[in-house]
């Protein structure tokens, strides 16, 4: 039996916590609740009355039933195989509708300095052929073994994580936060532009949501069918476009640091055009990553290097564990003075 690694928890993160499961009765659909989407607003969340719905007057509701979405099985999912995904999920649901009378909030990147994304340096050669990082449902799908139940019925399952560093949040450490960050995992830096891509699905928390996706609460998961991935995807469709922007906007703002924040990216996160940097912390993973076809070390440069993807030589730099991660990419030249990410 292959035994299930634990999730790593983040040094000195009073936050963290196990992802917990076990649905509960749907809310009453005649009852205004309030925006989801701001993880400020959950301790308002009134007790959930018993379901007075069936699934699709659910789906209605959250406003997605004229949106091409995945059917709600995986085998049924609709997509075209050369997208890279070996099970592919279909288009990304619609957010939810806006709240009327709230004031909506634009996304803001002024403040952040990149995403980053945590994995093991042996498969890094993979994601640059493929182009893209995958979710764990496009690699595994229905019937795959995942590590995570809570994934797999909570959303998030159907999403590539990334986390968001601030230009200010100068103890970020070159190491990471969370799942992914230990010296055997190197650290993808990614451009926040992919953000801006109208055709980019994506949803975004302030904390770690414990497998679902942001907006969603484990009553919404009652009348989905179970242990099938694909057919959470109405979940996605609980977070506005102004809560996603400003769960993502409070994230990066100031010098605070959120190390359980995520933003959940549909299926994949193309990296031609984002993918800017590699950091590793530990001379065994950066001598993975010199290995790899097409690298090389810097000359009369410790801990430098570059990996080839495409046309472009994607640098690579050694750091240690602890060393602030926004100056580290200043220092290597991945980011600007700023310390943006571009």
């Amino acid at each position: 039996m292959t035994r299930i690694p634990k999730p790593v928890r983040p040094p000195n993160s009073s936050s963290y916590r196990a992802r917990p499961e076990g649905p509960r009765p749907p809310p009453n659909l005649a009852t205004t609740l309030p925006d989801l989407s701001n993880v400020a607003n959950r301790s308002k969340l009134p007790k959930p009355a018993a379901p007075n719905n069936p699934p699709a007057a659910l789906q209605a509701h959250q406003g997605i039933s004229s949106f091409n979405t995945p059917a709600t099985t995986s085998t049924q999912a609709a997509g075209n195989l050369s997208s890279g995904a070996l099970h592919p999920q279909g288009p990304c649901p619609a957010l939810a509708p806006p709240v009327p009378g709230r004031p909506q909030t634009a996304l803001n990147l002024n403040n952040t300095s990149c995403l980053t994304h945590g994995m093991a340096p042996e498969h890094v050669q993979s994601a640059l052929q493929q182009g893209q990082l995958n979710s764990a449902y496009s690699r595994l799908g229905k019937d795959g073994n995942y590590s995570r139940e809570a994934d797999k019925n909570g959303g998030g399952a159907l999403a590539v994580y990334t986390r968001a560093v601030g230009t200010q949040q100068t103890g970020w450490k070159s190491q990471g936060h969370g799942v992914g960050s230990n010296d055997s995992k190197v650290q993808l830096i990614l451009s926040p532009n992919v953000l801006q891509n109208p055709n980019h699905g994506w949803r975004a928390s302030s904390t770690d949501n414990m497998g679902r996706v942001p907006g969603s609460i484990p009553a919404h998961q009652t009348g989905l069918p179970s242990n099938d991935p694909l057919g959470r995807a109405p979940l996605w469709s609980r977070q506005t476009e102004s809560g996603r922007n400003r769960a993502f906007n409070d994230t990066v703002n100031g010098g605070s640091i959120q190390a359980n924040n995520e933003q959940l990216h549909w299926e994949k996160v193309p990296l031609e055009g984002n993918l800017k940097g590699i950091v590793a912390t530990s001379q065994g993973s950066f001598n993975t990553l010199m290995a790899m076809n097409g690298a090389q070390q810097t000359a009369g440069v410790a801990g430098r290097g570059s990996v080839r993807f495409g046309n472009q030589d994607v640098p690579v730099v050694l750091a240690p564990g602890n060393s602030s991660l926004v100056a580290t990419l200043r220092n290597a030249n991945i980011a600007d003075a700023n310390g943006q990410v571009r």
